[in-house]
């Protein structure tokens, strides 16, 4: 009886879990954060010459980015008091907190 209960509680908190946004406390593409949505930048990923390029625009880890306008996946954000447009596949590449 009592591993029943324990069973039950852990199905509570995988459900509890699966309602939770995917993005709640951990990391997210830049591409998936919402129009007029603030985040920074946490860490940029892929090859040194793409992440000194993006770091050359402002995307340095702890930057304040603001999304300007999304359309899948596609953006313009605010970075350092500059807009920028970045394709999908960029912006994938820029892992970012709310």
């Amino acid at each position: 009886m009592a591993s029943e209960a324990a069973a039950l509680q852990g199905l509570g908190a995988q459900a509890a879990s699966a309602q939770a946004p995917a993005h709640a406390g951990g990391q997210l593409p830049l591409g998936m954060v919402g129009e007029d949505e603030v985040a920074r930048v946490s860490k940029i990923r892929g090859g040194a010459e793409l992440r000194q390029h993006l770091a050359e625009l402002g995307f340095v880890e702890g930057a304040e980015v603001k999304v300007i306008s999304r359309v899948n996946g596609d953006c313009i954000v605010s970075v350092k008091g500059a807009r920028l447009a970045l394709n999908r596949t960029m912006s994938s590449h820029v892992m970012v907190t709310l």
